[in-house]
């Protein structure tokens, strides 16, 4: 071997031995603006050049795995929704999906299950006039048609579509949230290798895939299984249009601000900020940023337009979105300010006025005024325990931090879930969540902005202030988690990998005989 051989087979031996782990470029990193494709290696891109046949063999190694994954993940689902939730008749607001979803395909529309099914009052009304003492003056038969918008209507849709198909029992309806949250497995795992590469993507995908909260959600009926999909898509599309603004990029977002309206109210905002975080934290051209904000807010709007006109037009009350009003009177209240549900949710939490004849019963709009109104003259009254205490407990509880073990066991009553396995879930969220700290501490000293994956729990924290705190709707920044859990795996497999190089470098070094 001559000296420049010799050379070039040191230098490639020292490098393997001082970059151990290389983090893709998702081209986000702070204080740059790259479109080239490489690598972060620590604090600097470098560009790297893979041969086609390298590159294709690589992604076919990772869809296998990918796939294995998910294969393992939908076993995990099937197996629990045969021990738990298997014959279950649906309750609450997995009932209220199921039955909105068979009406619709009946022709009905999207009108109010209970009263149609239970009439006036319908049986959550009768236990509420009871709670408060209130006579019941006029009672109605089932078959009311009363319009409703207590949910955003695009879990109601989805299986309204799949009843259409066949899968119109419950049973049926909770294998397809098991079939969607392993389908929500690997886009975590796809974005994961968009983000932080491969390695990352598929330890995110494993630590899903496993994870006992995302799996409890998906046998319960609800809509967090979407959800698990809409994040990773709407996280994708984002970064790449702070990598390359494009017109397409920005119509892209306008439609995931719409869809996320149509599935759960606080979706929609993740667009306006991952806007205002390009002005304010990439410092986009101001112009452009907004051209393209004009873009999508008028797509959003677009797709947003035949809802919104259905729900101006059908109430009695202007509405826009979905009902507020129920949710934050029967979270501003005594027994959540003070009680056992301290942070918490009480259904006997705001008043009902029992209607005096037929024609005066309330439509949805008009509860959620009355209950809206009673709300905020409760946090009015209680302005210094609701900003002291009410809402940092309620941001505690939403992450565990406060009554973890009474959430899971109030979640036991309100969602129907299995205790024990509500424990386990526990026990993993936190295992999980340590290590996305983690993660959070190696991205920031590799200097990768994580502007768009952090408004994820951003936006549980906002969903926390203005409601309470609840295990179910935390996922939707779950997949944030599993991401920078993944990261901090990834780089501690490459620390370790470092140390044995060096340490079978040092060794072959001290037991080398030269021969002169």
């Amino acid at each position: 071997m001559n000296s420049t051989s010799k050379a070039s087979s040191s230098a490639r031996s020292n490098s393997s031995i001082s970059t151990p782990i290389e983090f893709r470029h998702t081209g986000i990193a702070q204080g740059r603006d790259t479109h080239a494709s490489g690598v972060l290696v620590c604090d600097s891109v470098v560009v790297t050049e893979a041969g086609p046949e390298s590159t294709r063999n690589a992604s076919r190694r990772f869809l296998l795995i990918l796939g294995l994954i998910m294969l393992v993940a939908f076993g995990a689902r099937v197996a629990n929704l045969a021990v738990t939730q298997w014959d279950e008749a649906p309750t609450g607001d997995a009932r209220f999906y199921s039955e909105t979803a068979k009406l619709l395909v009946e022709g009905r529309g999207y009108i109010d299950p209970f009263r149609y099914l239970e009439g006036y009052p319908d049986l959550t009304e009768r236990r509420e006039l009871d709670h408060f003492g209130q006579p019941i003056i006029v009672e109605l038969p089932p078959g009311l048609e009363q319009p409703t918008m207590s949910h955003p209507p695009a879990w109601s849709m989805a299986l309204a579509g799949a009843r259409l198909l066949g899968v119109d029992t419950p049973n049926q309806q909770r294998l397809l949230g098991v079939f969607l949250g392993t389908l929500g497995v690997g886009l975590i795992g796809l974005a994961g290798r968009e983000l932080f590469g491969p390695g990352v993507g598929l330890i995110a995908a494993g630590f899903a895939s496993i994870y006992g909260f995302l799996i409890l959600n998906d046998a319960s009926l609800m809509s967090e299984s979407l959800v698990v999909m809409f994040v990773p898509v709407a996280t994708v599309v984002a970064v790449r249009w702070w990598r390359s603004p494009t017109l397409r990029l920005a119509t892209s977002l306008g439609v995931l601000a719409a869809v996320g309206g149509l599935l759960r109210a606080e979706l929609i905002v993740y667009t306006p900020l991952v806007l205002i975080g390009a002005l304010v934290v990439r410092r986009f051209p101001w112009r452009r940023t907004l051209g393209h904000g004009a873009l999508a807010a008028l797509v959003m709007a677009l797709l947003l337009a035949p809802w919104i006109v259905r729900n101006l037009t059908s109430f009695a009350e202007p509405m826009v979105l979905s009902q507020t009003g129920t949710t934050l009177a029967q979270t501003n209240c005594d027994a959540t300010y003070y009680g056992d549900k301290l942070g918490y949710w009480e259904l006997y939490c705001g008043g009902i006025v029992p209607a005096t004849s037929p024609d005066a019963i309330p439509d949805e709009s008009q509860r959620d005024v009355l209950r809206r109104s009673q709300a905020f003259d409760y946090i009015a009254a209680h302005r210094v325990r609701f900003i002291t205490v009410a809402v940092p407990v309620r941001v505690l509880r939403m992450f565990n931090l406060f009554g973890p073990v009474q959430t899971a066991k109030y979640d036991v009553v309100v969602e129907g879930r299995n205790l024990q396995a509500s424990l386990v879930s526990l026990a993993e969220y936190y295992v999980v969540a340590a290590l996305a700290v983690g993660g959070v501490v190696i991205a920031l000293r590799r200097r990768l902005a994580l502007y768009v994956i952090l408004l994820w729990p951003a936006l549980v924290v906002m969903v926390a202030v203005l409601g309470f705190g609840n295990n179910r709707y935390r996922v939707t920044c779950e997949p944030t988690f599993f991401w920078l859990a993944g990261l901090a795996v990834y780089w501690a497999f490459g620390r370790i990998r470092e140390a044995r190089r060096r340490s079978d470098s040092a060794t072959t070094q001290n037991t080398a005989i030269s021969v002169s």
